[in-house]
This record gives C-alpha cells, structure tokens and sequence, in this order.
C-alpha cells in the first residue's frame, strides 16, 4: 500500500489553514479561476477521499519526474492535506523517489517540547486538478491562497521552489527531462 493511500483521515488531524484556503478556493471558484462543481453530481466522501488519493499521487509523480534525483532527496519530508476529504498523503523524498512504504506520525502541527514541528501543505482538491492539468502554475495558487506552505525555517521555501519547478507558469510538458545519475 503506498504512503498517499495509507493517509486518509486516520489522522484525525486539521490544519488551522484549512478554512483560510477553503474560503479562497470558493472565491477562486466565483470568480472563474477555478471551475465550478457540476452541481447535479453527488460526490460522496468516499469518492472525494479516493479522488484527493489520485491527485496525491500525480503530483508526487510529477515532482519524481521533474526533480533530479538529487534535488528530490533533498528535499524535506512533508505532508499534504486536501481540505474538502480531509485526505492526508506525506511525501518522504529518497534518490530513487518518494518512498510509498514510509510509516509517518500524525502530523505535528504545533511545535512540540523541542519546537520542532511538520512541513505541510495545505491546497484545495478544485486547486489540484487545476495545477496537475497545468492551467493553475503552483504559484498562482499560493499567491490565490488555494495552496498554502506552513514550514519552518527554509523548508517551506525548498517546497515551494520544488513546486513551482513542476507547475511553472508556463504550460509544462508530460515529457520531461531528469538527470542521468
């Protein structure tokens, strides 16, 4: 079972980020940056959960694909929420990709006794599909607040450049080219 799936809502976990990008998502919707729902199609959780797995794993495909193995690894653990299932994924960064047999935490959100806390990333299921579809760069998203990084010290800035490397501004290819190790 690969690490996206094996997250869902076992956590039990919200971020206080989540409100902040639902209301832009919505806004975003309203104002025809993100498309509107077909209002005659019930989406249970059940399927919101499974399609919030899907888009997990495309962008963790993506980021395989455009990253070079070294820029991958380099880049630190972090989790993703996908607020309108409440699905959790967590992306474990290793030379050959992320690893889909990582056994993670909850996410902390707070800082514990150490003040160490998790990176995460927190972006709507109507902003994915958008970005993985490349008609939403990645930083159009954050600056729109349908995607927010929280991450301490420089992660959250790592992250994000991993990103916008994936979803630049510019439409991007399926065919990309990575390092030769």
């Amino acid at each position: 079972m690969c690490t996206i799936c094996a997250l869902t809502i076992e956590f039990a976990v919200d971020h206080p980020d989540a409100l902040a990008v639902a209301v832009a998502t919505r806004q975003a919707i309203e104002t025809g940056l993100l498309p509107e729902l077909d209002p005659h199609v019930e989406i249970d959780m059940t399927q919101s959960r499974h399609a919030a797995t899907v888009l997990l794993t495309t962008v963790q495909q993506r980021l395989e694909q455009v990253l070079p193995a070294s820029r991958l690894a380099s880049l630190p653990d972090f989790y993703v929420l996908m607020i309108e299932s409440r699905t959790w994924g967590y992306f474990h960064p290793t030379l050959a990709g992320f690893d889909a047999n990582a056994n993670p935490s909850p996410p902390r959100i707070e800082p514990d006794e150490n003040n160490v806390r998790d990176n995460i990333l927190v972006m709507s299921q109507a902003a994915a599909e958008e970005l993985i579809r490349g008609r939403l760069p990645f930083e159009h998203a954050r600056e729109i607040g349908v995607a927010v990084i929280d991450a301490p010290g420089s992660n959250g800035q790592t992250i994000r450049s991993a990103l916008v490397a994936a979803y630049p501004m510019d439409q991007f290819s399926d065919f990309v080219c990575t390092e030769v190790a």
